[in-house]
């Protein structure tokens, strides 16, 4: 009689889903007259991207109310755990940052768990 034949269960490792990232980069002119465009692409980011760049390298011009609309997508994406960076970083965009009070909520990291 042969013996028992030893058998070994495979069990499936849970994949994290790979990290997604996403770059918006905005546009030279933003300033309230464009405002809505850029207020509709910051909303179409989809819900399972993890990673958000926002590229300043072609903006030439914003106003108050842009540093306000990205003040607020930065806030909104840190609280859901969202990794948010910039790239192209313009003096000015950090000065006036700064004058308005925001440069706490546009530098926020998301918190690590």
């Amino acid at each position: 009689m042969k013996p028992a034949r030893k058998t070994v269960r495979r069990v499936r490792k849970a994949s994290q889903p790979a990290a997604r990232s996403e770059v918006i980069a905005l546009p030279a002119d933003c300033t309230l007259r464009n405002i809505n465009a850029l207020r509709e692409r910051l909303c179409a980011v989809p819900a399972d991207v993890t990673n958000i760049t926002l590229d300043l390298r072609q903006m030439e011009r914003f106003d108050t109310a842009t540093l306000q609309l990205v003040a607020a997508f930065a806030r909104d994406q840190v609280r859901r755990g969202i990794n948010l960076l910039t790239c192209g970083n313009r003096p000015v965009w950090d000065e006036a940052a700064e004058l308005l009070g925001l440069s706490a909520t546009l530098a926020a990291r998301a918190p690590t768990p």
